[in-house]
C-alpha cells in the first residue's frame, strides 16, 4: 500500500484534454470551490423554489454575474497592489493587514459610509459626505475610482 500512497486518479468525460491539462485543471478547483463557497455564504444562495426552469435560471445569471463582478474588482485590487509593490491593505477590523483582499472585505470596509442631503420642499439644500479614511482612499486609488465618482 506505501507504494501507492498519494497517487489517485482524476478522471474525466472530455476525451479531448491530456492529461497535463486534466491535472491543471484539478489543481485549480480549489479556486473555484472558494467562489461556491462565497456564493453560498455571502450571497446567501439557499434553494429556489421557483416552478418554471427560466426564474431559476435567471436568478442563477445574475448570482453568475454578481460572482464574475467579484472576481473582476479582486484581480483589479490584486493587479494595482502588484505594480505599486503593495504587500497588504489594512482592511480588516482593527485595520489588521489583508495580504489578498476580498470583495467582501472590501465592501465591509464602505459599508457605513454614509451621504446625507438636506431638502427642502423638495429640493436638496445641502449635503453632507462622511470622510473617507486613508484605507477608503487608497482602495479608491486602486480601483481607479475618484472620491467624486464615488459619492456621485
Amino acid at each position: 500500500m506505501e507504494r501507492i500512497d498519494g497517487i489517485f486518479p482524476i478522471l474525466s468525460t472530455d476525451t479531448t484534454i491530456t492529461a497535463e491539462h486534466a491535472l491543471k485543471a484539478y489543481k485549480y478547483q480549489p479556486h473555484l470551490e472558494k467562489r461556491f463557497t462565497q456564493f453560498k455564504s455571502i450571497h446567501e444562495a439557499a434553494p429556489l423554489l421557483f416552478k418554471k426552469i427560466r426564474r431559476i435560471e435567471s436568478v442563477m445569471f445574475l448570482f453568475f454575474i454578481s460572482l464574475m463582478i467579484q472576481a473582476l474588482i479582486e484581480r483589479r485590487i490584486r493587479k494595482k497592489m502588484k505594480e505599486k509593490k503593495l504587500k497588504f491593505l489594512s482592511i480588516y477590523p482593527e485595520y489588521r493587514k489583508s495580504p489578498h483582499p476580498t470583495t467582501s472585505q472590501i465592501f465591509r470596509l464602505f459599508e457605513d459610509i454614509s451621504s446625507y442631503q438636506l431638502q427642502n420642499e423638495g429640493e436638496i439644500t445641502r449635503e453632507f459626505y462622511d470622510d473617507l479614511s486613508s484605507v477608503h482612499k487608497q482602495i479608491l486609488e486602486l480601483l481607479e475610482i475618484s472620491e467624486n465618482e464615488y459619492w456621485h
